[in-house]
């Protein structure tokens, strides 16, 4: 036999064989895929359940103020995220006039179960705010779980030494409130 015809010979069988074999050692296979889904969290404070973010607070304000006039409100805070947060408030207060009312004011925050009233307020240990001046009123860190609440109870005084000076005067407080996931 020719030399080129043995190396076709040889090729054709290899081929051949190689199909053979192929067929022989078949398997089986299967494949699959995972799917996730990621949604990010959410932080939403509520202050006595507005959906603003803008909460009047008009249960705190106070009209025609003598000295020794003391005021009770509750402010709920609600985490309405699905996130734990930590929250903290700032106060701001602006005399609409040079009396200075809003040094002479003063704050103080403590937590109550609910109610808000001069027994709850004194009964209450969990003090939020000293007393103080209104101006410089403020909440350090606090945690909140998502889906829960807590209800401060504000005070605020005008404080019975008042003078004279204070008569007419009037001051807008600002309480900010501020949420950072835990």
């Amino acid at each position: 036999m020719p030399r080129l015809r043995k190396v076709r010979l040889l090729v054709s069988l290899g081929s051949l064989s190689g199909l053979v074999w192929a067929g022989t050692f078949a398997t089986f296979t299967d494949s699959g895929t995972a799917d996730s889904t990621f949604t990010a969290g959410t932080v939403d404070i509520l202050l006595s359940g507005e959906t603003d973010d803008a909460y009047a607070f008009t249960s705190l304000e106070m009209a025609n103020m003598k000295p020794g006039d003391v005021k009770y409100a509750a402010l709920t805070v609600a985490n309405s995220g699905t996130l734990g947060f930590s929250y903290t408030m700032a106060t701001s207060a602006t005399n609409t006039d040079s009396k200075g009312l809003r040094d002479q004011l003063t704050l103080g925050v403590k937590k109550v179960a609910s109610t808000c009233d001069a027994t709850t307020y004194t009964a209450s240990s969990d003090v939020l705010t000293a007393s103080g001046a209104l101006s410089a009123g403020a909440i350090a860190s606090r945690s909140l779980a998502a889906g829960t609440n807590e209800v401060a109870c504000f005070r605020v005084e005008l404080p019975s030494g008042s003078g004279d000076s204070f008569q007419a005067a009037t001051t807008t407080a600002t309480f900010t409130f501020s949420a950072t996931q835990s």
